[in-house]
């Protein structure tokens, strides 16, 4: 990572300092055996900034956010979530996890329960809610992303699109303070995908604080405050989507666009 991708990393949307950061990753490597997925990550996230970290396959992004909530362990270096650090203590680890909601690649819906109990019961159970109140939250936020009518059904009765909006519902339910979406709209068939992409816009729109990694390069570019590029586990280049898109200064970052745009 050259000197100014350094700084550009830790700068937030705006020109505030890193000091702003309700996420900060300082020097963060992780391994899977001999295999480095992170080479010194330096990074950060400001309080309402979306940041959209796109870059070829097996570069290292989907560790990146997975690291943020202790999906995978770091092995070196240092992650603080509003103003928490990520350590081996369970309850450190369970803090920061209330604080990050994360929507995969693949829904994880719960196919033996409902779509409004599958939203419900993450309030309920680790948020110690009662039911009616939990449930009174679940139908807002099916309302919030367009399928209030689906409440009383089962995932397999639903589309790709509207099981990763219950997802998203799912996540919002524990009211984070940060969302994590990785790739979410991979799974999806072409004419799902947008569905999918409104409601993150909508998120986004309501100044939700998120990091989302992702292969829609539109989308990247209507809602990103920074876009980061990322390749071989390292950040390689950071800007604005116009600084990205349209003018590219890292050699890596022009050819990896020219591939795909």
């Amino acid at each position: 990572m050259n000197d100014k991708a350094f700084a550009d990393a830790t700068l937030l949307s705006g020109g505030r300092q890193a000091s702003d950061a309700i996420v900060t990753m300082k020097s963060v490597v992780k391994r899977f055996k001999d295999f480095e997925a992170l080479k010194g990550i330096d990074f950060a996230v400001g309080r309402q900034e979306v940041v959209v970290i796109i870059g070829p396959s097996g570069s290292g992004k989907s560790t990146l956010i997975r690291c943020i909530n202790r999906l995978e362990q770091h092995d070196e270096g240092s992650i603080v979530v509003d103003g928490t650090e990520l350590t081996n203590d369970i309850r450190n680890i369970q803090e920061i996890r209330k604080e990050t909601g994360m929507v995969f690649q693949s829904f994880n819906l719960f196919p033996h329960l409902t779509v409004l109990t599958n939203v419900a019961i993450g309030p309920r159970q680790v948020r110690n809610l009662p039911k009616v109140e939990a449930e009174r939250i679940a139908r807002e936020l099916l309302e919030r992303v367009k399928i209030p009518e689906q409440a009383d059904k089962f995932p397999a009765q639903l589309s790709g699109g509207q099981q990763q909006r219950v997802a998203i519902a799912r996540a919002l339910a524990m009211k984070p303070k940060v969302m994590l979406f990785d790739e979410p709209t991979s799974a999806l068939d072409p004419e799902m995908i947008n569905e999918v992409l409104d409601a993150i816009k909508e998120l986004a729109n309501e100044g939700m604080t998120m990091v989302v990694v992702t292969h829609e390069m539109g989308f990247a570019r209507e809602v990103a405050d920074r876009v980061i590029f990322m390749a071989d586990g390292e950040i390689v280049e950071v800007g604005t989507p116009e600084q990205i898109f349209d003018s590219p200064k890292e050699e890596r970052t022009k050819k990896f666009l020219s591939q795909i745009l």
